[in-house]
């Protein structure tokens, strides 16, 4: 390089210091800011695991006297990382656990709030969002509130088709629309690839079927 264009780099130096200087500290800056913001939102990755491993352990031992405890460790992981896949995996334990315990209303609330929040999620969660629809539509059906299952279940799915058609078929046995029902049952015969699914739908169809020469 000559002198003059030496000089040239030099006088755009000077005059463009600041310039220069605040960008480089604005790269650096983004930088570490990323590199930070990476290895926290691993960590509460990994402490969403482990807390779930701790859910689950005391999910397969607890008794009615416990319940409280496997709250504490749901709003554990509600508290780490409330967009976490282990809190929305737990949340579908604890809604069994209200359940199995009388706590039916606890157990809607709870999915209600699960499936809101998953209809706001982005693709890498649809998997879970129609999980949840197919379980918030199976309490409102035990609750008698048909039209808002129907609903539920007459949304697009991207996932458990065979699921959908069997509770489509559960809610027109409920009202005892058995026609309907058997042509959702065998809808989701044809949609399964799960012999025990395939299997409890032929023992619902011959249930309906018992049902259907009582009316």
């Amino acid at each position: 390089m000559d002198s003059l264009n030496m000089e040239k780099l030099f006088e755009f130096l000077k005059k463009n210091f600041l310039s220069l200087f605040l960008g480089i500290i604005l790269i650096v800056s983004s930088l570490i800011f990323y590199v930070i913001y990476s290895t926290n939102q691993k960590n509460k990755t990994y402490a969403s695991q482990e807390l779930y491993e701790r859910y689950l352990n005391k999910f397969s031992t607890y008794d009615a006297s416990e319940l409280n405890n496997l709250e504490i460790k749901l709003n554990e992981l509600k508290n780490n990382n409330p967009n976490s896949i282990y809190y929305y995996l737990a949340n579908f334990y604890q809604v069994k656990v209200y359940f199995e315990n009388d706590e039916e209303l606890k157990a809607l609330d709870l999915m209600q709030e699960l499936n809101l929040t998953l209809e706001g999620e982005n693709s890498k969660k649809y998997f879970l969002r129609d999980l949840s629809r197919i379980r918030l539509a199976s309490i409102f059906i035990d609750f008698e509130r048909t039209e808002e299952a129907r609903e539920i279940l007459e949304k697009s799915f991207s996932f458990y088709e065979a699921l959908r058609l069997e509770k489509l078929g559960d809610l027109e046995k409920s009202i005892f629309n058995y026609k309907m029902a058997q042509n959702y049952y065998e809808m989701a015969i044809q949609e399964s690839d799960n012999q025990t699914q395939i299997n409890m739908l032929n023992f619902k169809l011959s249930s309906l079927a018992s049902a259907s020469n009582e009316n």
